[in-house]
């Protein structure tokens, strides 16, 4: 069944078909009603147009035809007048369509060409409108049908002249039992039926496919497609019934792909084609639009070919003081140290541009741009930002991105015909890689009606991530298994924001909505490969516990490739290094156990290491893992001027304090930090408020928690909580 049907430029409906793709009855009613020795005579058949002109002559109308199909072809693609000339003409072309083509062929220019009423042309249309199936489908009566059609077709027409069409009809069943081309019951049932057609209606499936390939190939009368024609209808479906309780100008994408041929099977470009309030029209499968958080899965795959981490590294989610480039998180609020895997679950933004600060931007862009996949990166130069929504890409893009997971890192184009080239894919990221990423991002919770102990459908295991664009103009969901990769998109065309909300909110029901209408019983968990080991690893250090010496605060279990477990990365961009060394190595005055140094140590020494976690991080440690504790003061006698790393201490507001707001009115406050009086960067709720001074001077009205966070120059964070009620 065709997805969608479009005019020539005649205004003809017409669906080319082979003589195989038509029903053997259809071939049986039309030779043996029309021209019973079509595979005998060489185009002309002088005994039936001797009998024609006999009739003519004697009764002064047209009893019975002439014409055999070829001469009907040759009238077909060479209209003449109904004159003597005429038929001569007709005549000679019938004997030199014969000369040229074989039998099968003319018969073939006969079924795709043969008028059916109104625009209607060729079998395959008037099936598909009159009786809403294909050539190949028909019933001995539908068949007997559309073999006399072409008679009349404009008198004979069943939507219009049912009776009449019924007449004709019969009269081929009439001749074909009396030819004894079918059996008597089966005549005798076919006279039975009577003559229902469809209401003429043009199919529209798919429309925003079947427009870009029919863009992509006009040259092609039949473009046969890779979707699955009931997927695709349900599939529409929900994605309509999703939207329509949302505010009237948003719209819907869905893309689905099956991992092992490449093929789209559903392609739903909007979420109602006709409705203009939503822009239907607009194709957002394709459309270039901010990817949100939906790349920190491949930087994550990419890291972790790097040996820049493993599933366990230690990252920091704190400000970043002094650069031009700010990110916050969605949720408000810093988390400190974070795993890898933490802040790719939790979609954590500065733990990832610290990764891509180590990876590089340019080299993330070049990355994707060589599997095809390519950013639209504002002014050409990539960014930091990049990673976060900072550039332009598709639905599809996405989704080819995505479905790496389930193919060994590897990264095909994406099949949209069944005339598409089969192409080998290009390498984005090892298959252990592509393994650690996929296994944490199934352990995601699901969203509520869909999670395992609430949902109807027991779902495969699905590694799947959200995003959401700046602003709320874009939300995200991309889930892959082993069968299928499935992508959707919501918001507005035109660009505009949306009322605050999230990929996870909005997107991830429409998902989960949309995989529980697949078939899952070929899917199959994603196999592990052999070079994905565990490893036991030390924070702050980050490598195998083995490999650490000093200071194994805390041990977690890793995933890692082929056991290599690399440092803790640098979290401050000024750094030169690239990766962290925790290790602090000082002098200890035996008698007092302070620390001393050569020049100013007066009894016996030893050397002592500790192990410290990146001073960025304190505001947020236990206190056994502060640099206050772990590291011991100088002694009296040592006079050092210390550059304070350790965390600030503020004065104006005490941890967890209670203020009380009469009536509405604005709560005053002024917190110092200790120090420095200048280079000092103060954050509330996750946003930047004040840069320079060590004083700050709040005046607050909003009922709330509240976190105050202040980071100086040298890394040296603070932070307290207090609440206004």
């Amino acid at each position: 069944m065709p997805l969608r049907a479009f005019a020539d430029e005649k205004g003809i409906w017409r669906y080319q078909v082979r003589l195989e793709q038509v029903s053997p009855l259809y071939i049986e009613a039309l030779l043996n009603y029309e021209d019973r020795y079509f595979y005998q005579h060489p185009g002309v058949n002088p005994v039936s147009m001797l009998r024609a002109g006999w009739q003519w002559l004697t009764t002064g109308k047209i009893i019975s035809g002439g014409s055999t199909i070829t001469m009907q072809v040759a009238r077909i693609l060479h209209p003449h007048e109904r004159t003597f000339i005429g038929k001569a003409q007709q005549v000679l072309r019938a004997l030199q369509l014969e000369w040229r083509l074989d039998k099968q062929a003319i018969l073939e220019l006969y079924i795709n060409h043969a008028p059916f009423g109104g625009t209607i042309e060729g079998v395959q249309a008037a099936s598909l409108q009159y009786l809403n199936k294909s050539a190949d489908q028909l019933r001995h009566s539908e068949a007997a049908l559309l073999a006399v059609l072409p008679q009349a077709p404009s008198r004979l027409r069943p939507d219009r002249h049912p009776q009449l069409a019924q007449t004709y009809r019969d009269k081929v069943l009439r001749r074909l039992a009396q030819f004894e081309i079918w059996s008597p019951k089966t005549i005798k049932h076919a006279l039975e039926e009577q003559v229902a057609v469809w209401p003429l209606r043009t199919p529209v499936i798919a429309p925003l496919l079947s427009r870009r390939l029919r863009q992509e190939s006009r040259a092609s009368r039949v473009i046969a497609s890779t979707i699955d024609r009931d997927l695709q209808l349900a599939f529409a479906d929900a994605v309509k019934g999703y939207t329509a309780p949302l505010a009237t100008e948003i719209s819907a994408a869905a893309l689905l792909i099956d991992n092992q041929s490449h093929e789209v099977l559903a392609y739903v470009g909007s979420a109602d084609f006709y409705n203009s309030q939503r822009s239907g029209h607009v194709d957002m499968v394709k459309a270039i639009r901010s990817p949100g958080s939906t790349l920190k899965p491949v930087l994550f795959a990419l890291s972790l070919d790097k040996s820049l981490i493993h599933s366990e590294s230690l990252l920091a989610d704190v400000p970043r003081f002094g650069t031009g480039y700010r990110p916050g998180n969605f949720s408000g609020g810093f988390s400190g140290p974070v795993s890898a895997a933490e802040a790719l679950q939790r979609s954590l933004n500065l733990p990832f541009v610290q990764l891509i600060e180590a990876f590089g931007d340019q080299a993330f862009a070049n990355k994707l741009m060589h599997v095809g996949a390519g950013l639209r990166i504002p002014e050409g130069e990539a960014s930091s930002a990049i990673v976060l929504g900072g550039a332009g890409s598709s639905l599809e893009q996405l989704v080819k991105l995505y479905s790496a997971m389930a193919n060994q890192g590897q990264v095909y184009p994406l099949q949209y015909t069944q005339a598409d080239e089969t192409n080998s894919g290009r390498a984005l990221y090892s298959p252990e890689a592509a393994w650690i990423t996929w296994d944490i991002l199934r352990k995601l919770d699901r969203p509520f009606r869909h999670s395992r102990s609430f949902s109807y459908v027991q779902l495969p295991e699905f590694g799947w991530k959200t995003g959401t664009s700046w602003d709320y103009r874009d939300v995200w969901a991309i889930g892959v298994n082993q069968q299928y990769t499935l992508g959707v998109w919501l918001g507005r065309p035109d660009g505009k924001p949306m009322q605050r909300t999230m990929g996870r909110e909005l997107a991830g029901p429409l998902l989960f909505n949309l995989l529980e209408l697949l078939n899952h019983s070929n899917s199959t968990e994603l196999a592990k490969p052999d070079r994905v080991k565990e490893a036991e690893i030390c924070w702050p250090d980050g490598r195998a516990k083995e490999q650490v010496s000093v200071g194994c605060d805390e041990s977690r279990i890793a995933n890692t490739i082929g056991g290599v477990t690399p440092r803790t990365l640098a979290n401050r961009p000024e750094e030169r290094a690239l990766f962290y060394d925790p290790m602090q190595h000082f002098l200890i005055e035996k008698a007092s156990s302070l620390r001393v140094s050569r020049a100013c140590a007066t009894g016996s020494v030893s050397a002592k290491s500790v192990s410290l976690w990146p001073v960025a991080m304190e505001s947020w440690l236990k206190a056994d893992y502060q640099r206050a504790v772990k590291v011991p003061d100088y002694a009296d006698n040592c006079k050092v001027t210390l550059n304070s790393k350790r965390k600030i201490r503020l004065a104006g507001v005490k941890e967890g304090q209670i203020y009380h707001s009469l009536r509405g009115s604005e709560i005053s406050l002024k917190i110092t930090a200790e120090g420095e009086v200048s280079d000092h960067e103060w954050y509330l709720n996750g946003e930047l408020v004040q840069s320079g001074s060590n004083v700050l001077k709040l005046k607050l009205a909003s009922k709330a928690q509240y976190e105050l966070l202040v980071q100086n120059r040298s890394g040296a964070t603070g932070r307290v909580s207090f609440q206004i009620l």
